[in-house]
């Protein structure tokens, strides 16, 4: 009885609150009771809230991060006989309601719907607003507890959640879109992520809370009952796409595989092998993936490494600044695993089209290289293309156009086939990076870089990927570190087409005897406590590349065979036969640097240099002994190899080249 009825038969409100009491006592005496039978049985004195009568008008919500429109696809607005299962608190508290036209506004964006016996689902002491849910379509939704959430039969379409907002109902799309075209005789396909994540619906949680001053939807996916494989119809004619519902927020951290099948049996697949993170209402194009298919049996990382040929990799970059009258024998070559020959750039820098072209120190210099590979067919050659400053001027203006990026794509592989070339090296140093080269006279010129290069850079590789097959290897220069913070390559999203990365662990600083506190290695291996280097190469790759994402196997240590001078007693670049001279001689150059000459090592770094009798730098440089540690970094932390900058920077007798080939294979 409610309290008006307890007052009408005569009770008062001091009564009232005795009866409370009362019943407080007695309800305390059933609990104690329930405990002392050893839960034999258990008193429920939940109250449970009176079913209600509610009218709703649903509306689609179309916010950007949890768009129902993607690419036209989802549910854009409401139709006659659309099914809505509306819900509040309890197992059976649910009831479906199919939409008449009467219902449904004139634009079609929303409803109106009347449900009765419903229960509000109470959680205001969580912060939680919303009481009622719904989901459409109803047909996907389970029949067990729905609480305040759906279980979703099947996947692969479009589904909704909605909570109310006061007498509204808004519906929100609970998935990501991925789409394709496909040319081929196929009609169905099947969709697995790598790790076999989950592909199709569990448990979805809807609800809105109140936080912070304002009202938050919150959507929480459950895997009870996971899907880790869907499928869906194909029309193989290369212009009706394919549409893939996953859920929102899905993430593939070892990327997905897509296979098409033919009458139930696999005929070809797509697969990616790089983490892919799906917020809600992301829609990922994949456009027509008809070069992109394999064969059933393909195995990517089988396909690399016979691409990759020898590891591990000992990488040499060979350009124009080599003499001719230094140009490498046969003996020298076999030092190297792969050669970066170079460098190609663009015949219009500025505007990046009109082709490729290659400075040729000497007579087809390039070429004279490859024929090396008829005694030496295991040595890998590459077309090195771009480098530093101006010599990276007119990648931006290509990758972001579709036709220039095409036409770079033909020529990287007519140079291939004309030089006999194993692949392609990109130095676009860097995206995002505006580099400025001083013209003189007041002017200045730009390279053009903007933010969009990030993802560009990304295009450009998978063009290229495309344009050169699979048999061809793509690898890139990468900075020592993000290149002062900026986020300027997606590596997540270029390690599905590049083999492996050169990382440039060198160029991290010079000598400053005008102030010793100040000083720098040039390519340190650890940072030091005795010089200023705020990281070595090893920071380099455990600080940044590897919280990128990027595999020990799929990056080489860069090891310059070159320092950097103070300017003064010693050029700005030193060589190695430089330092040599230096401390045999007293001269560099014809200029003596006797008193500067002492050979110091700082155990820190695991690095040499030059300096006077205090220990001052005055150059810095590699030897033998500084290449060794290295190489026994790229050792004990499985890195693909070693990269070296540059070949003309070794003595004639090949010191350097010849003891990192011994330390590396142990020959």
């Amino acid at each position: 009885m409610n309290v008006m009825t307890l007052i009408l038969f005569g009770y008062s409100k001091e009564d009232l609150v005795m009866k409370k009491i009362q019943y407080l006592a007695l309800a305390l005496c059933a609990i104690a009771f329930a405990v002392s039978c050893d839960n034999k049985f258990v008193v429920d004195l939940e109250p449970v809230a009176e079913p209600q009568t509610f009218t709703f008008t649903c509306v689609i919500d179309n916010a950007p991060d949890t768009r129902l429109a993607i690419d036209g696809q989802g549910k854009t607005s409401w139709e006659p006989n659309d099914q809505i299962v509306v819900h509040g608190d309890g197992k059976s508290n649910r009831i479906t309601v199919t939409l008449t036209a009467e219902d449904i506004s004139a634009d079609g964006k929303s409803a109106t719907i009347s449900v009765s016996g419903i229960t509000p689902y109470d959680r205001s002491e969580d912060g939680i607003t919303s009481t009622i849910y719904a989901a459409y379509p109803a047909d996907a939704v389970s029949s067990s507890n729905l609480g305040y959430y759906a279980v979703f039969k099947e996947s692969n379409r479009p589904l909704m959640m909605a909570y109310n907002l006061g007498d509204k109902l808004i519906f929100r799309n609970c998935c990501s879109l991925i789409t394709f075209t496909v040319t081929g005789d196929y009609d169905s396909y099947t969709f697995t992520g790598n790790n076999d994540e989950t592909v199709g619906y569990g448990t979805y949680e809807s609800k809105i809370t109140y936080k912070n001053g304002k009202e938050v939807a919150e959507y929480k996916h459950w895997t009870d009952g996971p899907l880790t494989t869907i499928s869906g119809p194909v029309t193989g004619n290369g212009s009706t796409k394919s549409y893939i519902y996953i859920p929102a927020g899905a993430d593939f951290t070892g990327g997905f595989t897509l296979r098409l099948l033919k009458g139930g049996v696999e005929q070809k697949k797509a697969l990616t092998g790089t983490h892919v993170n799906l917020a809600p209402g992301d829609y990922l194009n994949l456009g027509n993936i008809t070069a992109g298919l394999r064969d059933p049996d393909y195995d990517p990382d089988a396909v690399r490494m016979a691409r990759l040929g020898q590891t591990p990799i000992i990488c040499c970059y060979f350009t124009e600044h080599t003499k001719e009258a230094d140009f490498p024998t046969l003996e020298d070559v076999r030092c190297f695993t792969h050669i970066n020959a170079g460098q190609a750039r663009f015949v219009n820098p500025k505007t990046g089209d009109g082709g490729l072209t290659i400075k040729d120190p000497g007579p087809s210099y390039i070429s004279r290289l490859a024929a090396y590979k008829e005694d030496y067919p295991k040595l890998k050659i590459l077309l090195m293309i771009g480098g530093w400053g101006q010599g990276a001027d007119g990648f931006s203006e290509m990758a972001k156009d579709d036709d220039k990026r095409a036409l770079f794509c033909s020529e990287c592989v007519r140079l291939c086939k004309l030089y006999n070339l194993d692949g392609v090296d990109l130095d676009w140093e860097y995206p995002t990076y505006a580099a400025k080269t001083d013209l003189g006279g007041g002017e200045y010129y730009y390279n053009g870089a903007d933010a969009a290069d990030r993802q560009n850079f990304t295009r450009l590789v998978r063009d290229l990927r495309t344009a050169l097959g699979p048999d061809k290897l793509i690898t890139f220069a990468a900075s020592s570190s993000d290149y002062d913070d900026a986020d300027y390559i997606d590596y997540s999203g270029v390690l599905q087409w590049v083999d492996y990365i050169n990382v440039m662990t060198y160029s991290m600083g010079s000598p400053k005897p005008s102030n010793p506190s100040k000083q720098k290695h040039n390519s340190p291996l650890h940072t030091s406590t005795n010089f200023y280097n705020s990281r070595g190469g090893a920071d380099c790759i455990e600080g940044y590349h590897t919280k990128q994402g990027i595999p020990y196997d799929r990056m080489n240590y860069g090891i310059a065979f070159y320092g950097h001078g103070d300017g003064d007693k010693y050029p700005s670049s030193v060589t190695y036969p430089m330092a040599v001279a230096a401390l045999e001689t007293g001269m560099v150059n014809g200029k003596s640097v006797s008193g500067y000459n002492k050979r110091w090592w700082d155990e820190d770094s695991k690095s040499c240099y030059l300096g006077d009798a205090n220990g001052v730098m005055y150059a810095s440089y590699e030897d033998a002994v500084s290449i060794g540690h290295r190489v026994a970094y790229v050792k004990s932390t499985g890195l693909l190899g070693c990269m070296i900058w540059e070949y003309c920077e070794d003595d004639s007798d090949g010191t350097l080249r010849k003891a990192l080939h011994t330390a590396m294979t142990g020959q």
